[in-house]
């Protein structure tokens, strides 16, 4: 017997509309708000803060997703979380020694020598790109040894994912942290990821599959523990071109999805920046995603919203269709004229074929 919408948990909600039940509503779900800002929402409602130094392991606050479940209760949204993934894979420890009052250093051993990380501890590590671990090609054999190696770890993962499958609850939705193959798990600079490719495209391609596999063994230990969605992602047309994106990022999210749904899983795929070009050619379609973002509007995209989901499969839940700059600066009526428009492009959307089109009415993190 199916249950009637209005007694589904938050997280039945979000799972019943991408998966296109009949009679699940629209989903709003603010991707990843920062802490203060809910801390300040909660406190402007008259509402409770939890403040404290409790902590998941790896470490993780868990006082901004109990924060969030609060004020998702008030506000009636359904909550999304997402978790770790490459931090999981690669077991950096802070090395005192090596680290200064500058940057924070930690290690990976391997028999190749040490993988090193260098996070400034102002800039982060994207704030300087001297710091990310892989620099050149040996750096990439020790990249695998490393993944080869996830099994040992596999207690760890699943503690990990069973705390934040009990922290969460049903009050929300529970994405798995992008694994990056194709950025080779975040562990090198953006300006470094082009010349690999071109200059060491056998080392790296030895990378990706690793990461890949490394990252589908975390998949299992996820969906085992009650994790939502397994996820990739990719650069925009800013930092890629179509054709590498195909070459480059489209055989791991096609090779992730299609493990997923064969475990009855399902999966998300977030993009940045400019992605019309891959959506009006079909690209995105090819993903095998359940849910796509972010379909951004300029000046942080190229899209609009009614035009994209004329050229996405109608299974296919779209994410994210506000400008961030508006939702951070704009007043309550210029926000409000800005969605207004959006549902007259939704209801606009040709829905011939079914199942019907989806759109997920919510937005990325601030950046």
């Amino acid at each position: 017997m199916t249950q009637s919408p209005s007694s589904l948990s938050p997280r039945q909600r979000f799972l019943a509309y991408v998966r296109g039940q009949p009679g699940a509503r629209p989903i709003v779900s603010p991707f990843l708000p920062h802490a203060d800002v809910i801390e300040r929402t909660l406190a402007f409602l008259n509402l409770p803060v939890s403040t404290g130094s409790v902590f998941l392991s790896p470490p993780f606050k868990v006082d901004r997703v109990r924060n969030e479940i609060v004020l998702a209760r008030a506000l009636d949204y359904e909550p999304m979380f997402m978790t770790d993934c490459a931090g999981l894979i690669f077991p950096w420890q802070v090395d005192e020694r090596r680290s200064n009052a500058e940057y924070e250093v930690s290690v990976i051993p391997t028999p190749q020598g040490d993988l090193v990380r260098r996070v400034h501890r102002t800039a982060g590590l994207h704030g300087d790109e001297s710091g990310f671990p892989i620099r050149n090609e040996a750096d990439h054999a020790r990249v695998v040894w490393v993944c080869e190696r996830i099994a040992e770890r596999q207690d760890v993962i699943r503690d990990y994912y069973r705390q934040w499958r009990q922290l969460v609850g049903e009050e929300g939705l529970i994405v798995i942290g992008h694994p990056a193959a194709s950025w080779v798990g975040h562990q090198m600079s953006p300006q470094l990821m082009w010349l690999h490719w071109h200059e060491h495209n056998r080392a790296y391609r030895r990378s990706i599959a690793a990461i890949r596999e490394a990252a589908i063994f975390v998949f299992g230990i996820a969906l085992d523990e009650g994790i939502d969605f397994m996820s990739d992602c990719a650069y925009g047309l800013e930092m890629t071109s179509p054709d590498l994106f195909r070459e480059m990022d489209l055989p791991s999210s096609q090779q992730y999805s299609a493990w997923a749904h064969e475990r009855g899983g399902l999966f998300w795929f977030h993009c940045y920046g400019r992605t019309r070009r891959l959506i009006k050619a079909g690209v995105f379609d090819q993903l095998g995603a359940d849910v796509i973002e972010t379909i951004a509007p300029p000046p942080e995209g190229d899209n609009d919203l009614a035009e994209s989901r004329r050229f996405l499969a109608p299974h296919i839940c779209s994410k994210g269709n506000l400008s961030l700059g508006l939702l951070r600066d704009g007043s309550p009526a210029e926000v409000s004229a800005a969605t207004r428009p959006w549902w007259r492009g939704c209801r606009a959307i040709p829905t011939s074929s079914p199942p019907p089109t989806r759109s997920c009415r919510a937005h990325p993190r601030r950046t």
